[in-house]
């Protein structure tokens, strides 16, 4: 039986004690599920809805005592609250209804976080100090406590598991604390959750060796498990390739982001929306492979789609890391876990994201990419190269064990306009640039991957170009687009590269 609790019938101070309850009593084994967005069709079993004051009621004796705290979308309390009941099974409630639940239930209020002083910094890194000793260092919870950007949700997953959560920005003080975070971490950790400077702190929890899993708004990750499937199968439908024809990729980004898949990615997306298009022509989605073992039934909904859709990893692999960035002595451990979630998730494709900056020489990209490339399960990858929105990489194929690692050469993202919003001069922009280009099957001029940015381009924007396209452009799925290259490129220019 699971106890489901309406995420929408409860008040923001309600809403945090579903959360923490939530990741104490599901490590004990007491299913609890919070019904919020489409969370609810990822949940198969038998369950009876129950109200948080009734479920603290029927299961007090799992909760040692009671703590409180401010609940403040600028305070980082609700992180301290979180790391203490990782280590002592607190109950944590917010102080605006504390007189209601010591109405219900006879345990102490011990503490009250109210009373502990200091800048944000310092009283973390007290807190993590007297509670890391039972606390996991093998994943991290960062979740983000700012106004302008606050979420309750995530820390029942920190909960249950014991993991610290904390939040830094990229003032001194707080960069100080993440080292020590970062430096107690076992390598190759993944941290969960996000920040406030994603190209920052990407590239500073690479250098330390670990990967980011953006899931700031996921809920329920206390109730999934890892699956105990090897492997589950894409049903991608496959058609015949024309010869001699420009070959043309359209490779969505952003698939990294957990939330996003978990959330309205099958409903309200350009994905979701793509259902309704009467347009189906061939979309490659990055889609991460962590969530095989985060929450498999998003991954095996995702896969069920009735489009011609086809997935491969997103950055960097099992997690968004900066691989040119990564720690020589770490890489290989980075690599086995991406090959491993890759291989589970039925992806030959992996997707790399870096800053130009990182391509110091061709040699220390090739010595990259080798950890890649001589696995035989994958086939070879797509490169997003940043500072240009990802394309100024400017179609750059780079050959690793005769294994083509192809950068983007267009990106479909508007930088001044939010999804449905991006004018028709914009996308004539690239109608034109994508048909200028000419069949080639020899050189990498011959070869396209057009990124998509979902935040800034519909379904029905993409559909207006691709129905502008002219017919010596073929649209391909990525996999097929290296096999082409592979086929007919790589002897003339594997020596090269």
């Amino acid at each position: 039986m699971v106890y489901l609790l309406k995420w929408n019938s409860y008040s923001l101070e309600e809403q945090a004690l579903c959360v923490f309850t939530q990741g104490i009593l599901n490590r004990k084994n007491i299913k609890v599920f919070i019904d919020i967005d489409n969370y609810l069709s990822y949940l198969h079993e038998e369950h009876k809805e129950i109200s948080i004051y009734d479920l603290i009621i029927k299961y007090k004796n799992e909760f040692s005592n009671i703590i409180t705290y401010n609940l403040d979308s600028s305070d980082v309390s609700i992180n301290l609250a979180a790391m203490l009941c990782a280590k002592y099974d607190f109950l944590a409630v917010p102080n605006k209804i504390i007189d209601k639940v010591l109405s219900i239930i006879d345990l102490k209020v011990i503490y009250n976080l109210d009373n502990f002083k200091g800048s944000n910094a310092y009283r973390q890194k007290i807190v993590f100090n007297s509670v890391k000793d039972k606390l996991n260092n093998n994943a991290l919870v960062h979740q983000v406590v700012k106004k302008d950007n606050f979420h309750l949700m995530l820390r029942d997953y920190s909960i249950k598991n014991r993991l610290a959560c904390i939040y830094t920005s990229e003032n001194s003080e707080d960069l100080s604390f993440r080292e020590e975070i970062l430096r107690w971490l076992k390598p190759v950790s993944p941290i969960y959750g996000w920040n406030d400077d994603e190209i920052s702190f990407i590239k500073h929890i690479s250098k330390y060796g670990h990967y980011a899993l953006p899931s700031d708004w996921s809920s329920n990750h206390s109730y999934f498990i890892e699956s105990n499937k090897n492997k589950i199968k894409q049903k991608t439908k496959r058609t015949e390739i024309r010869k001699n024809k420009h070959y043309l990729a359209i490779v969505v980004s952003d698939g990294d982001n957990i939330q996003w898949l978990e959330r309205d990615f099958q409903t309200t997306s350009t994905f979701g929306n793509r259902l309704k298009s009467p347009l189906n022509y061939k979309i490659t989605w990055t889609i991460s492979p962590s969530l095989i073992n985060i929450s498999k039934e998003v991954i095996e909904n995702i896969y069920n789609t009735p489009k011609n859709d086809y997935f491969i990893a997103s950055v960097s692999g099992i997690g968004y890391a900066n691989i040119l960035s990564f720690p020589d002595k770490f890489i290989k451990e980075f690599i086995d876990k991406s090959m491993k979630g890759m291989e589970k998730s039925d992806q030959r494709v992996v997707c790399l994201l870096d800053g130009l900056d990182t391509f110091t020489s061709n040699e220390f990209v090739s010595s990259r990419l080798q950890y890649y490339s001589k696995n035989d399960k994958i086939i070879g990858g797509i490169w997003e190269i940043d500072p240009d929105r990802y394309s100024s990489g400017n179609g750059k194929i780079i050959f690793s064990n005769g294994k083509p690692f192809v950068s983007v050469r267009y990106s479909l993202w508007c930088p001044y306009a939010t999804t449905g919003n991006t004018p028709k001069s914009f996308l004539d922009e690239y109608i034109n640039k994508i048909n200028s280009m000419k069949p080639n099957i020899h050189s990498q001029d011959g070869y396209t991957v057009l990124n998509v940015h979902p935040w800034s381009i519909s379904i029905n924007d993409l559909d207006y170009v691709i129905s502008h396209l002219h017919d010596d452009i073929e649209l391909v799925y990525a996999d097929e687009l290296i096999e082409l290259i592979k086929e007919n490129m790589v002897e003339k220019y594997d020596k090269n590269n």
